[in-house]
């Protein structure tokens, strides 16, 4: 198979079309993880008003039992992507997804509603792993960028959704639409093709050609070129990762920077905030109305992520995060300041009830354009191909294990040192992540795949050409 470039062709719409229906069937898992991460929310109090009367303590395990079953589930993702692939992980999870909502919208006791948050979060976990591995997998280096913070744009979807049927529903049927979005995802994802990548480290060369003509319907294009030029060059050079090459710095810079960038990103305290979003509102005495609350709160994190991923590939991974820290910084020292007088002026509630609404609405605008969405875009591109699944599923399984660190221990700290102490706590979390940004994270704007690979190797990108299949040996491997 001969590819030639030519700088002057342009991929027909109808193609383009498939490409983009590609990664939104693989983003729908996306959303899942959103109604998933923000059910407690609104749940909790939907399950104090109703027949469960559940305690404080049972809350609490309600919010942070799910991050137990993501653990387990970024753990095994990358041995299962590995296996049967990432679109066989996306394919099995949802089964798993919709059954665990309807344990839970079924429930007549609080075993069965722990048992289904927990298999939810397993599944959350898996598709923290798979779904970023696959977007950066199926781009090219131009739209890596804007599709990878797409990811925390379709969680933001799905946060939405949680938000405004958790003002509308009780919290089973509630359940029931999570388990539809499950379903929905599930019949989309069947539609589209593997992975091209994980299909050139299966050697199904001709498999992975076919995929991407599906995705873009030519490789002539010089962007395309290059991402199946990618896929033979990363992908088959060794199947499989050795133990020895764990030390080597293509595996263990990407591990660590995945963790760091993870750890900030929830000790940030975005998933307290969004756990228990309604709760702080009525803890704080807002004149806003709790339910509201968190649905404007929603409602921003979704703008200001569809915001960074138009502007990514402009300005750049570095430079996001860095701002991000520091608007986060700020929001959160300044709600802790809010606090902090009210303990000693309670009257200011009355009079400045709307400070908690504009400080959280500040921290979601600046977590979303930095802390949010790249974490798990950078995660997928620092990792090259042999070690991604490694990396991506221990940076997820860490990830779920700070949620959970996070949600299980906000309330206790808020009882330890104050309401305004943890707020000051998670703004000194935000400014140390402006610090870790600014010393050890590498721009990976408008690189390659293998480029950003040999600079963690110390080396210079060197590309190696497409190996030519003849159409006998296309028929051979389709066979």
């Amino acid at each position: 198979m001969q590819i030639r470039k030519k700088n002057n062709y342009q991929p027909k719409k109808m193609v383009l079309r498939k490409f983009r229906w590609a990664t939104t069937a693989a983003l729908m898992n996306a959303m899942t993880v959103g109604l998933t991460s923000t059910y407690s929310s609104t749940a909790i109090e939907s399950m104090r008003a109703g027949k469960l009367n559940i305690d404080d303590s049972e809350a609490s395990w309600i919010g942070s039992i799910l991050p137990l079953g993501a653990i387990i589930g970024g753990i095994v993702a990358g041995w299962l992507s590995d296996r049967i692939g990432r679109k066989g992980v996306m394919v099995y999870q949802a089964l798993f997804l919709v059954a665990g909502w309807l344990m839970i919208a079924y429930a007549n006791s609080l075993s069965l509603i722990y048992a289904g948050r927990f298999i939810t979060g397993l599944c959350s976990g898996l598709i923290c792993v798979v779904t970023p591995m696959y977007i950066v997998e199926i781009s090219t280096s131009e739209t890596r960028g804007d599709l990878g913070t797409r990811f925390q744009l379709f969680i933001c979807s799905g946060i939405i959704t949680s938000s405004v049927c958790g003002k509308f529903l009780p919290w089973q049927w509630v359940a029931i639409v999570g388990g539809i979005v499950g379903f929905l995802a599930l019949l989309a994802i069947i539609t589209v093709p593997e992975s091209p990548q994980w299909l050139v480290m299966k050697n199904q060369r001709a498999a992975a050609v076919h995929a991407v003509n599906f995705l873009y319907g030519s490789t002539n294009d010089p962007s395309v070129n290059e991402l199946v030029n990618e896929s033979f060059s990363l992908a088959s050079s060794q199947n499989k990762l050795a133990p020895r090459e764990i030390i080597l710095p293509t595996i263990y810079k990407p591990a660590l920077l995945s963790i760091g960038l993870m750890f900030f990103q929830q000790f940030s305290g975005s998933n307290a905030i969004l756990y228990y979003t309604v709760s702080i509102f009525k803890q704080a005495s807002s004149s806003i109305d709790p339910a509201m609350g968190f649905l404007w709160v929603a409602l921003v994190m979704y703008w200001f992520t569809f915001l960074t991923s138009r502007i990514i590939d402009i300005i750049g991974r570095k430079k996001s995060l860095y701002i991000s820290g520091f608007i986060t910084f700020i929001s959160m020292a300044a709600m802790g300041i809010y606090l902090f007088l009210c303990t000693q002026n309670p009257t200011l509630k009355k009079t400045f009830g709307w400070v908690p609404l504009l400080c959280l609405i500040v921290y979601i605008a600046g977590f979303s354009i930095g802390l949010g969405p790249i974490p798990w875009l950078m995660m997928s591109e620092m990792s090259p191909i042999r070690g991604r699944s490694l990396i991506c599923g221990l940076g997820t399984a860490f990830s779920w294990l700070f949620v959970f660190i996070i949600t299980k221990t906000f309330l206790q700290i808020e009882d330890l040192v104050g309401d305004f102490g943890a707020y000051w706590i998670y703004s000194g979390f935000c400014l140390l992540a402006c610090f870790f940004t600014l010393y050890f994270i590498p721009e990976t704007k408008g690189k390659s795949l293998e480029e950003i690979e040999n600079h963690f190797a110390g080396g210079d990108p060197q590309l190696k050409p497409l190996p030519e299949l003849s159409n006998e040996e296309l028929a051979v491997q389709d066979n």
